[in-house]
């Protein structure tokens, strides 16, 4: 939740204040938007502050008018690509598609969003892969995602088992083999083999059917995967 700042300002998660007006607004805009592009194309230790600055066609006061440096601005970056990549995955991920006959299409699609995820801003998400390993507020940020999708997990499972859908297995932690299955194979595919979108499907389809007859009864009228 944002923290309100004593000038009427906003403070993100990372401490970083929203502007009111709406120029400054953009002018930050730009800055964030410039950061993700450079830090896209030439990572993180070769981007500087001067860099984005000239990139988002401002002086470098009016960077440091909005962050005190790269990384806070890397940080935030992180912070708001982790809220909307969470939302892309479970945002369509509806109960009765769930427990129901969609069941296998509704799993595949979301582990399709997370390869998706990881394909657009690949840069970014190696750069959150090495950083956390050095970096304790990054890795902080990645195990905070794990943990927010792990949770959203949970809750699904919570409900499959109430409707007498979910297999013998410990919620909690059939949650966190889904999710580390998933992000440790989408990251294996798109950020390390480089596979092709076309090279996608026996990777989505195996993990569908392994985390379908893993954790869900088969609806009726459904034959088991297995």
């Amino acid at each position: 939740m944002s923290t309100p700042m004593t000038d009427g300002a906003v403070a993100e998660p990372t401490g970083i204040p929203m502007p009111k007006q709406e120029r400054s607004r953009r002018t930050r805009e730009k800055i964030i938007e410039a950061a993700i592009q450079l830090f896209e194309e030439r990572g993180f230790e070769k981007t500087t502050s001067n860099d984005i600055a000239a990139a988002a066609g401002v002086s470098i006061g009016s960077f440091y008018a909005y962050f005190t440096d790269k990384r806070k601005l890397l940080l935030l970056i992180f912070e708001q690509l982790i809220s909307e990549r969470l939302d892309a995955v479970f945002s369509n991920f509806r109960e009765e598609d769930l427990l129901g006959c969609e069941g296998r299409r509704c799993i595949r699609d979301s582990i399709e969003r997370v390869f998706q995820n990881k394909s657009m801003t690949p840069g970014l998400n190696r750069i959150l892969h090495e950083m956390a390993e050095k970096d304790p507020d990054i890795n902080g940020i990645r195990k905070d995602f794990i943990q927010r999708s792990v949770q959203h997990l949970g809750d699904l499972l919570t409900k499959a088992r109430e409707a007498d859908r979910l297999q013998p297995v410990e919620v909690s932690v059939a949650a966190a083999i889904i999710i580390h299955a998933v992000d440790a194979i989408a990251m294996q595919c798109v950020l390390l083999d480089h596979l092709d979108r076309s090279q996608w499907d026996p990777y989505l389809d195996g993990l569908t059917d392994m985390i379908q007859a893993y954790a869900f009864k088969p609806a009726p009228n459904e034959e088991p995967t297995m």
